[in-house]
């Protein structure tokens, strides 16, 4: 170069952005060699664009003066190419660039920072300021602009805009060494990331996770990590991204979700992706352009991933047992043993540290708190998809026969101690942990109110599935929405109703047509799932004789509800009743002995007695449920019973 050809650092330069100084010093001599070639003399040049004079000046500093343009273009190519791994240097290596490939990325963005650069760029084919494909043919020949612009297409590091190629702005700030933008990618830098060693996980676990870390694979690696929400698939997911070296980078949204390999590569991180298959379905996911050869994806426990080329290991983060739990809630609250209810409350590892920060310290009721504060987190999760049910109160009417009662009482125990059951007797109860009740008996026997009896022993909301929002007719819906209320049902700990069971768990049939197949299907998948479900399901119905058999056979309790007796009856009148009323005790045995009525119509009796009290502005008398129990019977289409004395 002459003079004239003199080159100092740009007004393009950042502080304490050397490097990326050099590439936007390279770049825009490109552009200026381009142009030459086309015809223009470097002063006509300079003419046009008066801000090249500062761009011209500025290499005396960097020993470029007495070289020519092309020996200036080659000497800063030589540095590059020896540069540290820098967030551009990172993302030429991720994509096998040469330097004038990389040198056409930092073109898209030379206007943003140097806007008096635009004309220059749009003098060689450019459009407002960015650069074409024919722009960087000019600059750095076509064979190389087109591999450098497929590379960058594909990583989703260039977009294309009516012809111009523009640079994401979240990912130039990457670029950059800035941190991401809000609501573009979540990063996690190596430094921040927990060890493998620091999280408290199951000893077999930890031992097959450090022999993936040590596993030198021929092929890209995928860990798929399946669990419910809390269920620690993110630290984990860190943690892995440390023991190869790594920071942990997931997009945003799906906007931001196309570069997130470019994203990984500049910012030196293992790339997270999340899915929500439905049951039993497998996504395809293509290996992210730029991203290293780690990837973590984080999966609800069903469904499965294919990633073409690369060599997918699952890892299935199960609920933590009962000694874990100890170990989590120690490590929560340094220097405060957890009180054993806190410990039978079987949460995921994360939502138990979230709880356990947010508990009041010397709390009287730390149970009923922690309780509140997981139903209040996860709420959500069931909108639309189940409905909270009243919680029973102590002084609610609740009577059954002796051996039902017996049965009940039993059940209770069973949900109460199924963590030391488990303990004790792995091979025998199972892994899932869970307890399926079946409560099957006539309208009105109680079966509903002992499902809230249950939670309110086990003191865990109680959670009914809203059946006219779960079932569909949409192929697949189904099966979706009731994994949703499964999962959400055990990460919040919750009692979870199946109210008129029947309707979801009939006998398979026969496949005589497409709607008898997908009907089997939604059976089919039910009963595998409720095989593996650790939490507590009550199912009742009252018609049992449709429930397939082999849902009979995977219930842990099963509990006839029958039509009270007459013991039974007067019990329940006179809990219902309550102690302010005017009938005789011994024509109330009369009633419970000729009235064989359920549960739910003694309950509807003495409302209706009681309103008919109130309006006549006295206490319950014989008239009035006398009226209220041919009412009743009306209801049913059968006739009162004689209640007189001499009958």
């Amino acid at each position: 170069m002459g003079a004239a050809d003199v080159i100092e650092p740009p007004l393009l330069q950042h502080a304490g952005d050397d490097e990326l100084a050099l590439w936007q010093l390279r770049s825009t001599l490109a552009l200026m060699r381009a142009a030459l070639r086309g015809g223009a003399t470097l002063d006509e040049l300079m003419a046009r664009h008066p801000v090249l004079h500062d761009t011209l000046d500025a290499a005396a500093a960097r020993g470029l003066a007495e070289l020519t343009l092309d020996d200036a273009l080659a000497r800063l190519a030589q540095r590059l190419e020896a540069g540290a791994p820098t967030p551009l240097q990172r993302l030429r290596a991720a994509l096998g660039l040469d330097v004038d490939g990389l040198c056409g990325f930092v073109v898209a963005t030379l206007a943003d920072d140097e806007p008096r650069l635009a004309g220059l760029v749009d003098e060689l084919h450019g459009q407002d300021g960015r650069p074409t494909r024919a722009t960087l043919t000019r600059a750095f020949g076509a064979a190389g602009a087109a591999l450098a612009t497929a590379a960058l297409c594909d990583a989703g590091a260039w977009e294309e805009q009516a012809r111009a190629l523009v640079v994401p702005r979240a990912l130039w700030a990457l670029a950059r060494g800035l941190p991401p933008p809000r609501g573009s990618w979540r990063h996690r830098p190596l430094h921040e990331l927990p060890t493998l060693d620091t999280l408290i996980l199951p000893a077999a676990l930890r031992q097959r996770l450090h022999a993936l870390l040590d596993r030198r694979a021929a092929l890209p690696q995928v860990w798929v990590l399946r669990g419910s929400p809390g269920s620690g698939r993110h630290a984990l997911a860190g943690a892995l991204a440390q023991g190869v070296g790594l920071g942990l980078v997931e997009a945003a949204d799906a906007a931001h979700a196309r570069s997130l390999g470019a994203a990984a590569a500049l910012l030196g991180a293992l790339p997270l992706v999340g899915f929500d298959p439905a049951p039993g379905e497998t996504v395809d996911f293509p290996w992210p352009p730029a991203a290293p050869p780690w990837l973590a994806a984080c999966m609800p426990r069903h469904g499965a991933l294919r990633v073409p080329g690369a060599e997918c290991e699952r890892v299935d983060l199960e609920g933590p047992d009962l000694a874990e739990r100890a170990a989590h809630w120690r490590a929560a609250r340094p220097g405060v043993e957890p009180d054993p209810a806190l410990l039978g409350l079987r949460l995921p590892r994360g939502t138990l540290h979230r709880v356990a920060r947010r508990l009041a310290p010397g709390s009287a009721d730390a149970l009923g708190e922690a309780v509140a504060l997981v139903t209040d987190e996860g709420r959500h999760a069931l909108e639309g998809v189940a409905r909270a049910v009243p919680a029973a109160t102590r002084d609610e009417p609740f009577a059954l026969p002796d051996d039902t009662q017996q049965e009940f009482d039993a059940l209770v125990l069973r949900c109460r101690h199924r963590d030391r059951l488990q303990a004790a007797l792995p091979a025998v109860y199972g892994a899932g942990g869970g307890v399926r009740a079946l409560f099957k008996g006539p309208s009105g026997t109680g079966k509903t109110l002992a499902a809230r009896q249950l939670a309110a022993a086990l003191r865990r909301p109680l959670y009914r599935v809203d059946l006219a929002a779960t079932v569909s007719k949409y192929i697949g819906e189904t099966e979706r929405n009731l994994e949703r209320v499964f999962e959400a049902a055990e990460s919040l700990d919750i009692v979870l109703l199946l109210d008129e069971g029947d309707a979801l768990l009939a006998g398979r049939t026969g496949v005589s047509n497409a709607t008898d197949r997908y009907a089997n299907l939604e059976t089919n998948y039910l009963l595998q799932r409720l095989e593996h479900y650790s939490g507590v399901l009550v199912v009742t119905t009252n018609a049992a004789e449709r429930i397939d058999t082999a849902f009979a056979r995977r219930v842990d309790v099963s509990i006839d509800f029958p039509l009270p007796d007459a013991a039974t009856r007067l019990a329940l009148w006179e809990a219902h009743l309550g102690p302010q009323h005017e009938l005789p005790f011994e024509w109330l045995q009369r009633v419970a002995l000729r009235c064989a009525l359920a549960g739910g119509q003694i309950r509807n009796a003495a409302l209706h007695a009681l309103l008919l009290a109130i309006d006549a502005g006295g206490t319950v008398a014989a008239p009035h449920l006398q009226a209220a129990l041919e009412r009743e019977y009306r209801k049913a289409g059968q006739r009162c019973p004689s209640l007189e004395e001499s009958d």
